[in-house]
């Protein structure tokens, strides 16, 4: 009974995982926005993943919420020039979004890494050899600045077991 118990909550936390760079770009993209009808690129993201310099500056966003107590800042960028490989990066927190470090091992950041051919990686808290830290160095209601690193897992498709995210940064305009 416990071991069913235990693949339930396992198979539960990969449904998870799996759905949240759907739930990061429904909220990202669901706010109305008054004055603005597409997203431009507002900003910079770069990363070395897996040895190889990328940047994300195709709708490159930033978003700040805040809802009902419960904060968070969502970034988000895809390359282009053929590629769309795309980086999802959340931090949450019951307090303000603040300067200071995030990690997946307190569940308040989370990295997600999707390649062009559809494989999926995001850090796994409950895996020791997965981890997420989001570094906010300079925050305010127009601008974020700050850095990024973890060890990602891959949640869907077929390909390398990880992805490993070193040297990423950001500065983005605030949505």
């Amino acid at each position: 009974m416990i071991n069913n118990l235990t693949l339930n909550l396992n198979c539960m936390k990969k449904s998870i995982l799996l759905f949240l760079p759907l739930f990061a770009l429904l909220v990202l993209f669901s706010c109305k926005k008054s004055s603005k009808s597409s997203i431009n690129t507002v900003g910079t993201i770069t990363a070395t993943i897996d040895g190889n310099q990328q940047t994300f500056n195709v709708g490159a966003t930033a978003q700040l919420q805040n809802n009902g107590g419960s904060n968070s800042l969502s970034i988000i960028g895809v390359q282009g020039s053929g590629n769309s490989n795309s980086l999802i990066m959340l931090v949450t927190n019951n307090g303000p979004i603040t300067t200071g470090t995030y990690t997946g091992a307190d569940s308040k950041a989370n990295l997600s890494y999707t390649t062009t051919n559809s494989l999926i990686y995001q850090n796994d808290d409950s895996d020791v050899n997965s981890n997420a830290t989001i570094v906010i160095s300079s925050i305010t209601s127009t601008n974020v600045q700050g850095t990024f690193s973890g060890k990602l897992v891959l949640i869907t498709g077929n390909g390398a077991a990880t992805a490993t995210i070193t040297s990423g940064t950001f500065n983005l305009a605030v949505q």
